[in-house]
């Protein structure tokens, strides 16, 4: 027993000093029997006080027994005297650069190394190819004396992680570095002070990190710094090269190729017959834009997709005039990497700068190239293409019903003057041609700086057409807008928001930017501080509305705005109360509004007569009504969890004072109300419980291993029982004003089926099945009031939402969301559904439908299918089987028809760098017939699309 207790003891200690070999390595008494090797590409030798020291550079290796140690550069102390009076000899080693320490199945990575080795049969040397170098005298190479360093430390052995520093001596100087030579024929003289080497087929010329390769080579050397004529490693400085024939030169991120070269190599001049520089444009920093707003939001990024593209610059001469800069005579420049490029640009006088950071092409008199095809001109250019910038940044053309033949471009301005500008923004200049409308031109400057960013964006046209969308006359023929935001980081945490937002028209977004029309939010005039810390904000406002309209409302119908000058407003959330027994959360605002009293369909609803309505005139109340508001709500809640359930009671109250209201006295709604107040009181629960099961369930078609459900039943009940103001006697500026006495519960159910997939030990969780529902229901009919998008909208029906989304497999999906169902009239308002199926990258389908009760009813079709790996079609259709049109001016008749929404078509082309694109698009709700070609970074398509309504 005892003797195997020893045996587990002693195993268990081997096992575990077996990550540590390297701390052992001297301790192995055996390893002296055993021949120590030394082998390198380069070794080179002398002795210095009886000591034999021997380096080895490039892919140097030292082995002893099972040891086995492997460098970029290894230096060897061998005590060569001693050895000769002693049984055993001990060797120094000194490893750098990528160290590998190999003992039998383990090893370990250093980058530098100093251990102390015994042998008792002396030193192997064997150089790969070449013969060892012999010196006279101590070579004071850097390596060296970084090994001279750690030795005079007397330490037994160093291991280091850390890349190693430089060590400065008195007698340190740069020594230069072999060249390799290798040839199938090499002649060597001498003519005067100079050797001259001849290299003649298959020649390859190693210098540092610069490779060679021709037909033939002629290198002139300084004679006295040449070793023996029949070594074929040749030692620096080389003055003078001459190559011929099929000549390549590799030097870090460039390739050139040429038919002749000749190069002063001490001058760093020279010339280039029959060339073409392949340089690589880098990756530049990222830029952290985490938690920052869609609407501040950068665009240093937009072109990302363009690194590691090549630039090519081609001609019959290039000139060398000095260090990393050379100067071409009728060259062209490109990042098309084909023989005959599909575009370029030409250049009278092109020059080319290179350094660490940038690599800097100017040109002058340029003309730019479709294939052979001359199609723009441009007096003066200078890219700097390792920072991936590119005069033309985006263009596209095609032909429009509405607009006619149109072009649009984007072009970098930093690009063409070569601006240092560009280190902290960007300036893009606009220049559209709408054959129908007129020339459109604007400006987009983005700045950034260590705590703000910002962005300014403009556009003018003189509009030449006669109607916009639905037949709405042009009014003004100059139209554009101007649209400034910044973002700032302030002291005591305080953020500064601004936004200055110019529209010509109502109609000009919807018209000339559809885009930011249907994604932006509205634009704008904001000045905005907030201060937030811990669960406490301080905010203040000032919101005017210098256009005089709703930016998003597409008719000559206005909207006015509701202008805040100004609104302070402080927060308080979920602020713990007696031991967390409770919590107080609070909201409490001041505003001072400005603008007319016509704002929204509810203010029409309560005062018709006021805003002019029934009589069809609108009196002086439509003016300017400036009115101050003080708002305060309070909650306070007492969540408590009794075993499984989550219950939050709650308490609370606002009260709101007004500067004036509405004189209803005599019947009639009249202004000039007195000063008012109102005070509402709310009572609620919140209830909720979590409930979790898991089955063992498998299916290999719906990719199922096992299930886990969840299920979580909720319900919010919310009651306020009088309001001492009706909303009637005030002035509607949001969804504050149209509080009134309301009673609200809904019941809802989340559910939710996960399960695993993906390959056997790497699997994920995924939602196999989520199916949420909410029951809405109003027991005094008082529904919930909301601001939309032309005032408050109220919901009185009880209704049920539903949403429903399957991921039957990895490849097709079923989606039903944002469903209501009209409980009192048994029937859906709204109803979505539709099914994907998605394989990237090769296919993409979807097929969906959506109804609007007494609105429309939709459907939409679209695919997206890559033919092969050059050629990709997408498809897109919607079509409305019941569109709710007007009969008469009076829209008191209504009739249905089916109408076409839109159809598109996208025959995409991929190209080695590019991709180009051509979109067919017909558009009867714009009235536009149009097709248009684009072309874009490859590094900007998106591999899939998500069709949904």
């Amino acid at each position: 027993m005892k003797i195997t207790r020893l045996l587990f003891t002693l195993t268990l200690f081997l096992l575990l000093s077996a990550p540590a070999f390297a701390d052992s390595l001297l301790s192995g008494g055996n390893l002296a029997h055993n021949p120590f090797s030394l082998s390198a590409k380069r070794i080179s030798t002398w002795k210095k006080e009886g000591t034999r020291v021997f380096i080895a550079e490039k892919n140097a290796g030292v082995s002893q027994g099972p040891f086995y140690i492997v460098a970029d550069n290894v230096v060897c102390w061998f005590h060569e005297e001693e050895s000769m009076q002693y049984e055993d000899a001990i060797i120094e080693v000194y490893c750098e650069g990528d160290v590998t320490v190999f003992h039998g199945e383990n090893y370990e990575k250093f980058e530098q190394v100093y251990l102390k080795f015994v042998t008792l049969t002396g030193i192997e040397v064997n150089p790969d190819i070449l013969p060892i170098v012999f010196f006279e005298e101590e070579q004071p190479m850097p390596f060296f004396l970084r090994g001279e360093d750690i030795r005079s430390r007397g330490e037994e052995e160093f291991l280091s992680m850390e890349t190693p520093d430089t060590i400065k001596t008195k007698d340190q100087r740069e020594r230069e570095e072999l060249i390799d030579i290798i040839a199938d024929q090499i002649d060597s003289w001498e003519e005067g002070d100079r050797r001259i080497v001849v290299a003649l087929g298959n020649v390859k010329i190693k210098k540092e990190d610069m490779t060679i390769d021709a037909d033939s080579i002629i290198l002139w050397f300084d004679k006295s710094a040449l070793p023996d004529v029949t070594q074929q490693s040749m030692a620096l400085p080389l003055s003078e090269l001459y190559a011929e024939g099929n000549v390549t030169m590799r030097r870090e991120n460039d390739f050139l190729i040429a038919d002749r070269i000749f190069e002063q190599m001490t001058e760093d001049r020279g010339i280039i017959v029959d060339g073409k520089i392949k340089t690589t444009i880098q990756s530049g920093q990222e830029e952290d834009v985490s938690g920052q707003d869609a609407a501040f939001r950068s665009k240093k990024d937009k072109f990302e997709g363009l690194k590691d593209l090549p630039a090519h610059v081609t001609a019959e001469e290039i000139h060398h005039v000095g260090k990393g800069r050379y100067e071409i005579e009728n060259g062209q420049i490109t990042t098309c990497g084909y023989g005959h490029p599909h575009y370029h640009f030409k250049g009278k006088k092109i020059r080319l700068i290179k350094s660490e950071e940038h690599n800097i092409v100017s040109s002058k008199y340029n003309s730019f190239y479709l294939d052979r095809y001359p199609v723009a001109y441009f007096p003066y250019l200078s890219l700097d293409i390792q920072k991936k910038e590119k005069l033309l940044k985006d263009w596209e053309f095609g032909s429009s019903s509405r607009f006619g033949t149109f072009i649009r471009t984007n072009w970098d301005l930093y690009v063409a003057t070569g601006g240092k500008q560009k280190e902290w923004s960007d300036l893009i200049f606009k220049l559209d041609y709408l054959q129908e409308r007129g020339i459109g031109t604007g400006f987009d400057f983005g700045y950034r700086g260590q705590d703000l960013f910002g962005s300014v964006e403009t556009y003018y046209l003189n509009d030449q057409g006669e109607y916009d969308i639905n037949r709405i006359p042009v009014d003004e023929e100059d139209r554009g807008s101007i649209l400034w935001r910044h973002r700032q980081e302030l002291p005591y945490d305080v953020r500064m928001d601004m936004e200055y937002s110019y529209l010509s028209d109502p109609r000009f977004l919807r018209e000339y930017l559809p885009h930011e029309f249907k994604t932006e939010k509205d634009r704008e005039t904001v000045f905005y501080l907030r201060r937030t810390e811990d669960n406490r904000a301080a905010t203040f406002l000032v919101n005017q509305q210098f256009n005089g309209f709703d930016t998003t409302v597409d008719s000559l119908r206005e909207k006015n705005y509701a202008e805040r000058l100004p609104e302070v407003k402080y927060q308080i959330i979920s602020e713990p109360l007696l031991d967390n027994r409770m919590l107080f959360s609070s909201e409490s605002s001041i505003t001072y509004f400005n603008n007319t009293v016509e704002q929204s369909a509810d203010f029409r609803k309560y005062h018709p007569t006021l805003t002019g309505f029934d009589s069809g005139t609108v009196n002086e109340a439509t003016e300017t009504r400036p009115v101050a508001r003080i708002d305060s709500v309070a909650r306070v809640s007492f969540p408590f969890k009794p075993w499984i359930f989550n219950i939050n009671p709650f308490v609370e109250g606002r009260a709101t004072g007004y500067s004036e209201s509405i004189d209803t006295s005599d019947g009639v709604a009249e202004e000039h109300g007195d000063v008012t107040g109102r005070f509402i009181p709310t009572f609620g629960l919140d209830w909720s419980s979590t409930h979790w099961r898991t089955y063992s369930v498998y299916n290999d078609f719906f990719r199922i291993n096992r299930l886990r459900h969840i299920f979580i039943p909720e319900l919010r009940y919310i009651y306020s029982p009088f309001v001492t103001r009706d909303p009637g006697e005030l002035y509607q500026y949001d969804e504050i004003d149209a509080l009134d006495s309301s009673q609200i519960l809904v019941m809802g159910v989340k559910n939710k089926l996960q399960t695993k997939r993906g390959k056997p030990g790497h699997e994920k969780t995924v939602d196999f099945i989520d199916f949420n529902l909410d029951y809405y229901m109003f027991p005094t009919n008082s529904g919930i009031y909301t601001e939309g998008i032309n005032g408050i909208i109220v919901r009185k029906d009880n209704f049920i939402n539903l949403d429903f989304r399957c991921q039957l497999n990895d490849i097709v999906a079923i989606v039903s969301e944002r469903n209501e169902f009209n409980t009192e009239e048994f029937q859906f308002d709204v109803l979505s559904y539709g099914a994907e199926v998605v394989n990237p990258p090769d296919w993409q389908f979807f097929a969906g439908h959506r109804f609007i009760r007494d609105i429309s009813s939709m459907i939409m079709l679209a695919a997206n299918y890559q033919i092969n790996e050059k050629w990709s079609i997408m498809g897109k259709e919607k079509y409305d089987l019941k569109t709710s049109l007007a009969d008469d001016d009076d829209g008191e008749g209504r009739r249905e028809e089916r109408k076409n929404l839109k159809t598109s078509f996208v025959l995409s082309r991929y190209f080695h760098d590019w991709v180009g694109s051509i979109t067919l698009e017909l558009d009867p709700i714009r009235n536009d017939n149009s097709y248009r070609f684009d072309i874009s970074p490859k590094g900007l398509q998106q591999t899939t699309s998500r069709f949904w309504f």
